[in-house]
């Protein structure tokens, strides 16, 4: 499935449901997650609806213990300034490509740090990396995927509406 420039080869994608659909126990952590999964391809009609806000969508991150994202997340009305400060630590990082998103409806923005298949164990590495430095640069609120303090199967990644 491809999504402006991004292209996920999921067998399954997920659904943001108004109540908790699963419980996990995760190293000594309970987490809720309100997604169910569903185990088949998203069809184009869900994806529009996805794109009007009617639903809301995701993918998994981790596929088979590689990755192919890297993926940024941020809360703030500030998502500009954020973005700037990023763009500027991925280049000391040398890191020409990404593509950023917005999500008016839920104030969110995404960057998405493209991966051609790398083991996660490396995926954890460059997330460190760049944890590291934006804790130096910035105190926001901030989440990088994939995470190795939740469970695979909750590493998921809400599809963007809007290219930045």
């Amino acid at each position: 499935m491809e999504l402006f420039d991004l292209e996920f080869n999921s067998e399954c994608f997920y659904i943001q449901k108004k109540s908790i659909v699963e419980k996990v126990i995760f190293n000594n952590r309970t987490f809720y997650s309100k997604f169910e999964k569903i185990t088949t391809p998203i069809s184009s009609i869900l994806l529009e609806q996805h794109q009007k806000n009617d639903i809301s969508l995701a993918v998994p991150l981790i596929e088979k213990n590689t990755v192919n994202y890297i993926v940024i997340e941020y809360h703030q009305e500030d998502w500009n300034s954020f973005y700037s400060l990023i763009k500027h630590l991925l280049k000391s990082l040398d890191i020409q490509e990404f593509q950023a998103y917005r999500d008016n409806q839920q104030e969110l923005f995404q960057l998405f740090i493209p991966r051609e298949k790398i083991e996660l164990e490396e995926a954890y590495k460059e997330v460190e990396e760049i944890k590291h430095l934006l804790q130096l640069k910035s105190k926001k609120s901030y989440k990088i995927y994939p995470n190795k303090l939740l469970p695979k199967n909750l590493n998921i990644i809400t599809l963007p509406t809007q290219k930045v």
